[in-house]
């Protein structure tokens, strides 16, 4: 994907310089013709040095430190490549347009003639100007979004009304491209609208916890039920009738599916509060197991004690705290030995511990 997206990049640069060597060597409205196809293709070469020094010296260079000498460069440089067009054309000129020098004078001829040439290279400079622009406002904009899900795990959508919020990273559910939007779906039965590609949501929440199955879906480990190597189900809910399932990428379903199966194993050792076991190097960080916050494990534990023998889903309903969130806090609360599971995985529930204790007295 790299090496075709670079390709793409190169036919497209060579278009460009194709377009304006062309219209150079054809088309002298923006000024006085050089006198051959040569040399208007070697001032077409000149502007194009001009920009592309722009784009790769002087904005990265310049524009940061001050942006009013980069501006004051470009002008210089606009001039200085205005001059030597003039210098190629001036031997042709001087022939074709002495009527209009002898009329004029030749600093009025010269001065005229410059200005609509140096109006042209800055017209020309400004393209790569903005689309250096967009990039580094781009990098900005995801250095933010990635400082923010980094220290709050919340991830900016739009709603149906298009308003701006933040859900918590726990509460999605799967991901699925739209065109240029993510839909995103969320446990509780919602689903929202982020602008950008799959690919920017993959480099946000990374390889730890979500994996992409297909171009188009995305899905947290944490939700996925299970995988038979040609399909992902996920985990179903209760205003689902039925789990979901999505099929795998045909192209790559066998490493998706040993991914899939490393993630899973993964969430199990977590949840059971065991050591995680080492992972291929396949992302450069490793992250620990994350301990709820007091107020949600007292509210959890609280729900428990004012109902003996609820599940996950009614805790969930209760306390209207996210299934993921629930899972940890439970989790946490059995490694610190304040709560219990009792009965068999279908029809039992958790009991705190004293209850437990004075119900098998």
């Amino acid at each position: 994907m790299k090496h075709r997206r670079t390709i793409i990049v190169v036919l497209l640069n060579i278009l460009f310089c194709a377009i304006v060597l062309y219209f150079f060597a054809n088309y002298s409205q923006l000024r006085p013709y050089a006198g051959s196809a040569t040399k208007e293709v070697l001032a077409g070469l000149v502007l194009l040095a001009t920009i592309y020094a722009n784009y790769f010296l002087l904005y990265p260079l310049i524009h940061k430190k001050n942006p009013v000498v980069y501006w004051v460069v470009l002008v210089f440089v606009s001039i200085v490549t205005g001059l030597i067009e003039m210098v190629i054309a001036w031997p042709f000129m001087k022939y074709c347009c002495a009527a209009a020098v002898e009329q004029w004078g030749l600093p009025r001829f010269f001065l005229h003639h410059m200005m609509i040439v140096t109006a042209r290279d800055l017209a020309f400079n400004f393209f790569p100007f903005m689309f250096r622009e967009r990039q580094e406002l781009r990098k900005a904009l995801d250095a933010e979004v990635q400082v923010v899900y980094r220290d709050t795990q919340m991830v900016d959508v739009v709603d149906h009304e298009s308003n701006l919020l933040m859900i918590p990273k726990d509460d999605i559910y799967y991901c699925v491209q739209d065109g240029n939007f993510t839909r995103i779906y969320t446990v509780d039965d919602r689903w929202f609208t982020r602008l950008g590609s799959m690919k920017h949501l993959v480099q946000l929440f990374g390889e730890e916890d979500f994996v992409r199955i297909s171009p188009t879906v995305l899905i947290p480990y944490q939700y996925i039920w299970s995988c038979n190597g040609s399909e992902v189900f996920l985990k179903k809910m209760p205003w689902t009738k039925k789990p979901l399932t999505f099929t795998l990428d045909p192209k790559n379903s066998g490493t998706i599916a040993d991914q899939v199966a490393e993630g899973l194993q993964r969430c199990k050792a977590e949840t059971a509060g065991e050591q995680a076991p080492k992972r291929k190097p396949r992302s450069k960080s490793k992250r620990k197991p994350v301990v709820p916050p007091q107020q949600k494990l007292d509210r959890v534990h609280s729900c428990i004690q004012a109902n003996p023998g609820c599940n996950t889903t009614d805790i969930v309903a209760q306390t209207e705290i996210s299934l993921s969130t629930v899972e940890r806090c439970l989790s946490e609360l059995r490694k610190r030995k304040l709560i219990k599971y009792v009965g068999s995985k279908r029809h039992g529930g958790y009991y705190a511990t004293a209850l437990c204790s004075n119900s098998n007295q």
